[in-house]
């Protein structure tokens, strides 16, 4: 699938405002679904544009300074929680394809909960359950990207870090 489409695909879903994008994050409707609404506007199948989604997904690469530092961390006894705003076919594809299911203790993503969701809030909470009572914000560790989601999660007694760069978070944490 060449850049007119991936473009069109973009724009079409992964614009700000787009709607389907928002009701494909929160699990309202599937990436099958997507693939379907996808194929009127390209003039292509849905199983084309999903099978494309696909190969897309499982050549995922990951922040290597975090995924490293995730690792240390499992090394060393830790409990990891992988925590995302992401669509179905992350547990579909990305999870498998790449061992998440080893890697952490627990995965909770926002398209499991069938509900546009205003922060990752419900997200923390299920991935504490999911740990165990001894965890919680405080005594937690979130990396994010999105400083609005960092502010809350400082506000609700946990550390947080904004990710920006792998040089930044390496910087960090040699500082």
């Amino acid at each position: 699938m060449g850049p007119q489409y991936t473009d069109r695909i973009a724009q079409f879903v992964f614009s700000r405002d787009s709607e389907i994008g928002r009701r494909w994050m929160g699990g309202l409707i599937s990436s099958h679904e997507v693939s379907k609404r996808l194929s009127d506007c390209l003039g292509l199948s849905a199983d084309e544009i999903h099978s494309a989604l696909a190969r897309g997904c499982s050549r995922t690469s990951f922040n290597q300074s975090v995924w490293n530092f995730a690792r240390t961390q499992r090394a060393d006894g830790g409990k990891l929680a992988l925590v995302t705003g992401d669509v179905d076919i992350v547990g579909e594809i990305i999870v498998p394809s790449h061992g998440l299911d080893r890697e952490f203790d627990s995965i909770v993503s926002s398209s499991d909960f069938g509900v546009e969701l205003p922060s990752k809030q419900p997200l923390w909470d299920a991935a504490f359950d999911a740990l165990g009572p001894e965890f919680g914000y405080a005594n937690s560790l979130l990396i994010e990207d999105t400083r609005r989601e960092v502010e809350l999660f400082r506000d609700l007694s946990g550390t947080a870090y904004q990710y920006r760069n792998d040089q930044e978070f390496d910087d960090c944490l040699n500082s």
